[in-house]
């Protein structure tokens, strides 16, 4: 007896309905040197910026993210107020400092703060913050 065999081709329209949190845009962020580092559900020019130093803010629990970089040493930094630790994250590939945190336990504190100007959402460009004028 031969056997048997069909296929079916279902047809649905749900795509047009789709939810709020179906239709959020995943942001991708390269290093400098074009290594893929991030990917966020939000766009960092959108974000908050940091007085101290105009580092991007990430929440830690109100952000979705993944940021594929290399933990990095501990740095003390004196700032006007006293001193600040920053464990911080550089990229796997050039090794260019990219993120800090302020917990040394890295993601288990409230913020991660992305660098201005060392990432690019285009990859092969470097954004405009990330050369300063200096003069001569």
């Amino acid at each position: 007896m031969p056997k048997i065999v069909s296929s079916s081709v279902i047809s649905s329209s749900d795509h047009a309905l789709q939810t709020e949190e179906q239709s959020k845009v995943l942001h991708v962020y390269y290093c400098l040197c074009s290594e893929f580092i991030l990917v966020i559900d939000a766009d960092l020019r959108q974000l908050p910026r940091r007085r101290t130093d105009n580092a991007v803010i990430v929440s830690n629990v109100r952000r979705t993210y993944k940021l594929t970089t290399e933990a990095g040493d501990c740095v003390l930094l004196k700032r006007r107020d006293g001193f600040e630790r920053q464990y911080r994250y550089h990229c796997p590939r050039c090794n260019l400092t990219i993120a800090y945190e302020m917990n040394e336990n890295r993601k288990s504190g409230l913020y991660t703060y992305i660098l201005d100007g060392a990432l690019t959402d285009t990859q092969g460009n470097v954004p405009p913050s990330a050369i300063m004028d200096v003069e001569a």
